[in-house]
């Protein structure tokens, strides 16, 4: 039985973004702002996208040269009274109406679930950036960080006061399946986790062209023509740590099944992971995975020899777990992660564990030794022993002769 671990999704995150959803009748010249933030899709699975907009977002803006407001809250409401939809602007317990420039043009900079030391540029190029961004511990507490620029936006170029922020995503998003192509086996797991990854990074935004920025559209060709570079960047990747998902035991079953992606009822799926864009040097195999500063993947796994047709728990081995309770429960496996891995901004990759016929079904993390161990037979063959001759009389005396 062989433990393979794949790569095997990796999909941008961020699809047709639609804009129908949110439209201003804001008079005065007040700045308002209407939002994307991906495809139509539920947040529980993704994080924020058209169908589930963030409830408010912070906001940086520079004119002509100078800053023109920083890290002013905008909030989602509706206005229930016209029935138009949701739109984002000041909350007055929060901060004071901002009105637009009578000249000139404003480059916008919106954030939600951001941390790290701020720093605002408006001379020159304009930016913003997040020195000492960290990615929460624990992965149910994980959000969504997401960024958005409009770069010389002015009063006219806006409807009513209006202007659209598309947001983007700035983490990676990571989830977990497993597949049993062993019928020879069973398996169950109730966690899996992410070792040796880097947990705090700097995380900027530089507005180099309007085109950046603006929303994207997959259309026909389901091809992103917006182009990545230039949209943000991340650098001074550091601080190892481990992030786990622990869940009910889940059998594997003989197609994909989703380990981490849930029915949650909450903002986000408390067990997936937003992680730092990053590349991962894998864990080698040189020695004890629990020893390494290297990446690799645990799966907490509990797996049963099965001697008929299907499993039974009452009748059938255990072959790999723990059974120092007296009960048996799942015991940890570790799997380096893939070569060359490179975590991307506003990508989602999912990892599909694979059971195989062959192998040796991954490494203990203490030991460094094999999960299982494939039976082989090494076979002699006994000579056969020369018991002696014996002459055997073709004739029977006792019978006369005619």
């Amino acid at each position: 039985m062989k433990k393979v671990l794949l790569g095997t999704l990796a999909v941008l995150i961020l699809a047709a973004c639609s804009k129908d959803e949110v439209v201003q009748q804001n008079p005065n010249d007040a700045i308002s702002f209407s939002a994307t933030t991906g495809k139509a899709i539920s947040r529980a699975a993704d994080g924020y996208c058209n169908n589930s907009l963030p409830g408010d977002f912070k906001v940086w803006a520079a004119a002509q040269g100078k800053s023109y407001f920083e890290n002013e809250k905008y909030v989602k409401y509706n206005d229930a009274a016209s029935g138009a939809p949701a739109v984002y602007k000041y909350k007055p317990e929060d901060g004071v109406m901002r009105y637009w420039p009578a000249t000139g043009t404003v480059d916008f900079f919106a954030t939600k679930n951001e941390n790290g030391t701020v720093t605002f540029t408006y001379t020159g190029t304009t930016s913003l950036a997040f020195a000492g961004f960290a990615v929460n511990g624990t992965v149910s507490e994980q959000t969504d960080f997401i960024y958005a620029v409009n770069k010389e936006a002015t009063k006219t170029s806006a409807s009513d006061g209006t202007t659209t922020l598309n947001f983007r995503h700035a983490l990676s998003q990571i989830e977990f399946q497993a597949k049993n192509e062993n019928s020879k086996i069973y398996v169950e797991i109730d966690g899996v986790s992410v070792k040796k990854v880097n947990s705090k990074g700097d995380f900027s935004v530089n507005v180099e062209t309007a085109n950046n920025y603006v929303k994207h559209d997959f259309g026909s060709t389901k091809v992103d023509p917006d182009p990545r570079e230039g949209r943000c960047s991340w650098t001074g990747q550091n601080t190892k740590a481990d992030y786990d998902v622990t869940f009910t035991a889940i059998p594997v079953a003989t197609t994909a099944t989703s380990l981490t992606v849930t029915d949650a009822t909450g903002e986000f799926n408390p067990n997936t992971m937003y992680l730092l864009p990053q590349t991962l040097t894998a864990w080698n195999k040189s020695a004890a995975a629990s020893t390494q500063t290297d990446s690799y993947f645990i799966v907490n796994a509990l797996i049963y020899n099965v001697a008929g047709a299907s499993v039974d728990k009452d009748k059938d081995v255990v072959v790999w777990g723990d059974n120092t309770s007296g009960t048996w429960k799942t015991k940890p496996i570790a799997i380096p992660v893939p070569a060359s891995t490179k975590w991307e901004d506003g990508k989602r990759y999912v990892y599909t564990f694979v059971f195989t016929t062959d192998g040796n079904g991954g490494y203990d993390p203490g030991t460094n030794e094999p999960v299982l161990t494939p039976i082989k037979l090494s076979v002699t063959v006994d000579d056969f022993v020369d018991a002696g001759n014996s002459d055997v009389n073709m004739g029977d005396k006792t019978v006369p002769a005619p």
